[in-house]
């Protein structure tokens, strides 16, 4: 005897899984030598996906945000990601954690102030005033945003002093574009096939329980020195007898005076600081021509900590070391159009 059962059903899929509301059926098809014509067909077994609800906060530069004493509006960046099968809004929530929590090898001793969250509008790349959303709205399976916390930092810390805040994501019903869902429920009762229930998935993050429909993570500000560099021209000599910062004409043989400009802000130390600018192609330094604080230095590597060609090839190199900020320091050499 030949016996073949086959068991037959229809569904979607998606990249997040089947999605919620799906309706399944399920038939058993029996064929035998002995059956007749046709086989024999079971009745439908048949229900409805469910929505499962899994969200996941992530920090996303893997390390202190460095800020300054009495910054304002210092930005950590985290992101928000759909792990569920149906589109859903989110509300976020940022907190600070209770002192003595560590964190990328360092402790929390401070409070971040009149902290805010934005979501990332995509208009333009990075924090901006176009992020005006304080939720995620209409987020689909599978998808992310980019979603910003900017906080004040307190004036008077010192170098090392560090804030830790957690950004938690819970979850809303999606459905209505521009509107704040209402918080999701978990359906704990018995299981009705025919109905669209909701399941909680998500793990336990850094400030929250697992399947609780939230998802939570850390990020931290590190005080310390921010460095900033700035490069001119700031005088123009050419073949012509003009010299001066500007309308000269720029031809081979020129030569232009370079002014490079390094601000430390905040506080701390920078140890092992060195400054290295390449002399561009096409172009000769002028021996002898290097300036560091308006003190003339020498090409060579020797007491003064500056030199042309012999820390890098054709490159002037500054080696002030370690410095402590706040601190204005600037250089400044002679190149040549060839």
């Amino acid at each position: 005897m030949l016996l073949a059962i086959f068991l037959t059903w229809t569904a979607s899929a998606e990249a997040a899984g089947t999605a919620s509301g799906t309706p399944i059926s399920n038939t058993v098809l029996l064929q035998c030598d002995l059956c007749g014509p046709g086989g024999t067909t079971s009745n439908t077994a048949s229900f409805v996906v469910d929505t499962k609800v899994n969200v996941t906060v992530a920090e996303s530069d893997g390390d202190a945000t460095p800020v300054i004493a009495g910054q304002a509006s210092a930005v950590t960046r985290f992101t928000v990601t759909s792990n569920g099968n149906a589109v859903q809004d989110y509300a976020l929530a940022v907190a600070n954690v209770a002192s003595g929590a560590s964190l990328f090898g360092g402790i929390d001793n401070f409070d971040a102030t009149a902290c805010l969250v934005r979501v990332e509008s995509g208009a333009v790349p990075g924090f901006d005033p176009t992020d005006t959303a304080s939720f995620i709205d209409e987020l689909p399976p599978d998808a992310s945003r980019t979603v910003y916390v900017a906080c004040d930092i307190p004036a008077g810390l010192i170098n090392s002093d560090q804030a830790i805040v957690s950004l938690i994501a819970t979850t809303l019903q999606g459905g209505a574009p521009g509107a704040q869902g209402a918080v999701v429920a978990q359906d704990l009762g018995v299981d009705d096939p025919a109905t669209v229930q909701v399941v909680f998935a998500d793990v336990a993050g850094s400030d929250d329980a697992v399947r609780d429909g939230k998802h939570a993570a850390r990020d931290a500000y590190r005080v310390g020195a921010l460095l900033s560099l700035n490069k001119s021209v700031i005088n123009v000599q050419d073949p012509f007898g003009c010299s001066a910062p500007s309308g000269c004409k720029i031809v081979p043989g020129s030569m232009l005076t370079y002014r490079i400009d390094l601000v430390a802000s905040g506080s701390g130390t920078l140890d092992d600081l060195v400054l290295s600018d390449p002399i561009p192609a096409n172009m000769s330094y002028v021996p002898g021509s290097l300036v560091v604080d308006g003190a003339a230095r020498t090409d060579a590597a020797d007491a003064d900590l500056a030199d042309f060609g012999v820390s890098q090839p054709n490159t002037v190199t500054v080696s002030p070391g370690s410095v402590s900020a706040p601190l204005t320091s600037w250089f400044s050499f002679r190149a040549t159009i060839n």
